[in-house]
C-alpha cells in the first residue's frame, strides 16, 4: 500500500524562523533609531545655522547683537521705544529675521489691555520650529510650573497663561565666576521694572543692576555687544548653543532653566555660561544645571559661533578651552576642538 506524504512545518522549524525574525528585528530597531536621531541632529544643526544667520543679519542692521531684554517678567513689544531698548529677549528680537514678522508685530504695548492680552496669547500659543531641538521635543505648548506663579503672568497678560512654547537654545552670556549668592537664580534674580516709564527712569538715573564680571559673552541684561567687541575673533566666540535641561522636565516646565515663556526677558531660560561651575553636559534625569549648555544628543551639543560656523562640541571637551570659547575678550584665540 502506498502512503501519502504530509508537507508542512514542524514546531521546531517554526521556532527557528521566529528566532531569526526576532534577531533581525533586534538588529533593525537600533539602526532605525540611530538613523532617526542622526536626522534630528542634522535638523538641530540647521536650526543653529539659521539662528546664526539671523543674529548676523540683526547685527549688520542694528550694529549690535540682540540684547537679553529687561528681566524675566517682561516679554517683547515691537512698539516700545524706550531708552532701555527692547524688553523682550533675543528670541523676540530675532523674529523678523526668521520669517516670523507677523508674530513680532502683534500684541502692542500701547493697545487696549483686552486686545493686547488676546494678541499676546495668540503669539504665546504659536510654536516657532527654529527654536526647538527635535531630539528633545516637537514645539508643543509646555505647561507652567504651579510653583512659579509669576512665570505664567508676563507683563501684558491679563490673568495667567496655561502653557507656552519654550526655547531649546541659549545665547552665550560669558564665562566669568558667577556670584555665589545668585546661583539659585543665575544669571540675575531680577524681574525687571514695573512699566516702560520706570525703565526709562532707571536708565536716566543709571540704577539698573550692575553688569557682573561673568557676563563676558554676547548678550545679557539690556545689552548685546557689537561685532567689533569680539576682540578674540568671531571664530573663537560662541554665539548660541543648545541649553542643558533635566531630562524628566521636557514636558513639565519644572526645570528652573525652562520655566518662563518663549520671549521672556533676560533669564537662564535663554542665556547660558561656559564657566566650570556650569559644565557642558548631556541631559540627565532629576538633575538641574540652570547655567549650563547641553543637549539630548549623544556625544556632544551643537553650537554656532559668531562667524556663523556650526560645531558639535564633545561633553568631554577640555574645561579651559571650553571656557575660553565663552569669553569674547580674554586674549585667547581658541579653535573649536574637532
Amino acid at each position: 500500500m502506498r502512503h501519502a506524504t504530509r508537507s508542512g512545518v514542524t514546531l521546531v522549524e517554526l521556532l527557528v524562523v521566529l528566532a531569526v525574525i526576532g534577531l533581525l528585528v533586534g538588529l533593525l530597531i537600533p539602526a532605525v533609531q540611530s538613523a532617526r536621531e542622526a536626522a534630528r541632529n542634522m535638523q538641530c544643526q540647521s536650526n543653529m545655522k539659521q539662528l546664526g544667520l539671523a543674529a548676523s543679519h540683526f547685527e549688520s542692521t542694528q550694529r549690535r547683537f540682540p540684547s537679553g531684554g529687561w528681566g524675566y517678567n517682561w516679554q517683547g513689544f515691537s512698539d516700545v521705544r524706550s531708552l532701555a531698548g527692547q524688553p523682550g529677549s533675543w528670541t523676540f528680537a530675532l523674529l523678523p529675521h526668521v520669517e516670523q514678522t507677523s508674530l513680532f508685530r502683534i500684541g502692542l504695548y500701547s493697545s487696549p489691555p483686552t486686545q493686547r492680552d488676546e494678541q499676546l496669547r495668540q503669539r504665546l500659543s504659536t510654536s516657532v520650529p527654529i527654536y526647538t531641538c527635535p531630539s528633545r521635543r516637537g514645539g508643543e505648548l509646555i505647561p507652567f510650573d504651579p510653583n512659579c506663579p509669576s512665570c505664567s503672568q508676563p507683563i501684558g497678560i491679563v490673568g495667567s497663561l496655561n502653557a507656552s512654547p519654550r526655547v531649546d537654545y541659549a545665547v552665550n552670556a560669558g564665562d566669568g565666576v558667577p556670584n555665589p549668592a545668585q546661583l539659585f537664580a543665575w544669571p540675575l534674580y531680577f524681574g525687571g521694572p514695573s512699566d516702560v516709564a520706570q525703565a526709562d527712569e532707571l536708565t536716566r538715573t543709571n540704577r539698573w543692576p550692575a553688569t557682573p564680571s561673568d557676563w563676558t559673552g554676547i548678550s545679557w541684561l539690556l545689552r548685546g555687544v557689537r561685532m567689533a567687541e569680539l576682540t578674540d575673533g568671531s571664530s573663537s566666540t560662541i554665539l548660541f548653543g543648545e541649553k542643558y535641561m533635566s531630562q524628566d522636565a521636557y514636558q513639565t516646565g519644572t526645570d528652573w532653566g525652562d520655566n518662563e515663556s518663549l520671549y521672556s526677558g533676560f533669564n537662564n531660560d535663554n542665556h547660558r555660561s561656559t564657566h566650570p561651575h556650569w559644565p557642558l553636559m548631556q541631559d540627565k534625569r532629576e538633575t538641574m544645571s540652570i547655567g549650563s549648555f547641553g543637549s539630548a544628543h549623544s556625544g556632544g551639543a551643537n553650537f554656532v559661533l559668531a562667524d556663523g560656523s556650526v560645531h558639535k562640541i564633545s561633553y568631554t571637551v577640555d574645561a579651559t578651552i571650553y571656557r575660553y570659547l565663552g569669553n569674547r575678550r580674554d586674549g585667547q584665540t581658541t579653535e573649536v576642538p574637532q
